[in-house]
């Protein structure tokens, strides 16, 4: 009985003693640590970051550059951001006179370009429209074009973004005073600009910007025959011209210039007209996927009883230079410089 008694006493002893590995068993990973730094299970893990997560807050407009956006690449092609040059058929150019008017030297260009039958675009400065309305009403009455170059020239992304604004807003109140028409274009003066301050500025005054292909440096060499044969060996279809109407060689060299571009075939339009032509540049051909339809087969006969390796040495022996020829006598080309369309 004693013995009995014993056994059971053992028994016990053992079950308590397990007890405590048991429930230490079924305790969760996560008891007693707080909410945030229970993980939960990869897939869990993936439906939060699909449907669950709040989206991050949206960047301030200045820190998002546009050309980290798709939007010129589907944007129709005369609804682009910027312009250096235009994709158009035909010989057709846009010759641009920057930092004017000139009370000396712009009505001596206007003269000339009336004679001619030919249409500009003039980048005025505020500052000097405000002071010589009338040349831009005459530049208006002949057909030209007046955009905005702001008001006094500053490197607009060198100076705080108020005064940048205040270039590009006064300038263009002071145009549609004098010729009733707001301006659309903006060219940057010494084409200084920003992703993020062009993006700024096209969001706030919906302005197109303008830049160049061809540039005959008339600001730096003061020689009216180099201007002229700067611009005339440059010239492609498509253009936008950058001259300066407020120095008397570039004046100068205009006559000789336009003649020798209207004797080639050129035509004179301005920027809306030719960004009113621009074209999309068409895209690279790409291989089909679908497979060639089989050839076939050629009929069993003495041909077929030729052996293979036979007609493969023949093509193989026989020089490249007896089917092809040669590099050199193919036509030099001269190479054209991109059309259209590249952001700044």
């Amino acid at each position: 009985m004693k013995a009995s008694w014993g056994f059971l006493a053992l028994l016990a002893a053992g079950v308590m003693g397990l007890a405590p590995a048991l429930g230490q068993t079924f305790v969760p990973a996560n008891a007693g640590k707080p909410l945030a730094t229970m993980v939960p299970p990869p897939a869990a893990n993936a439906r939060l970051a699909a449907s669950e997560v709040a989206p991050a807050p949206a960047a301030p407009a200045m820190s998002a550059p546009p050309d980290a956006a798709p939007a010129a690449a589907t944007a129709s092609p005369q609804n682009l951001v910027a312009y250096s040059a235009c994709n158009v058929d035909g010989k057709y150019i846009a010759i641009t006179f920057d930092d004017g008017p000139n009370p000396e030297t712009t009505p001596r260009l206007l003269k000339m370009m009336e004679q001619r039958g030919i249409k500009a675009t003039f980048f005025v400065l505020g500052s000097r429209a405000v002071a010589e309305p009338g040349i831009i009403r005459q530049m208006q009455a002949q057909g030209h074009e007046v955009a905005n170059h702001s008001w006094n020239h500053p490197q607009l992304p060198k100076i705080p973004l108020a005064a940048a604004d205040k270039q590009i807003a006064d300038t263009n109140a002071t145009i549609t005073q004098i010729t009733g028409k707001a301006p659309t274009f903006v060219r940057p003066p010494y084409g200084a600009m920003t992703p993020a301050l062009r993006a700024h500025l096209r969001e706030k005054f919906g302005s197109t910007f303008i830049y160049w292909s061809v540039d005959p440096l008339d600001w730096k060499d003061r020689n009216p025959q180099l201007i002229h044969d700067r611009i005339v060996s440059n010239v492609h279809p498509g253009a936008i011209i950058l001259v300066h109407d407020i120095h008397p060689t570039t004046v100068d060299a205009m006559p000789k210039t336009f003649d020798d571009l209207l004797a080639k075939g050129y035509k004179f339009v301005t920027v809306s007209e030719l960004i009113a032509m621009n074209k999309s540049v068409p895209e690279p051909k790409v291989a089909s996927l679908n497979p060639a339809p089989k050839k076939k087969p050629k009929p069993q006969g003495a041909a077929a009883a030729k052996p293979a390796s036979t007609t493969a040495s023949t093509t193989a022996a026989k020089p490249a230079s007896a089917t092809a020829k040669p590099a050199a006598a193919k036509p030099a080309t001269t190479p054209r410089p991109p059309a259209g369309v590249g952001l700044y």
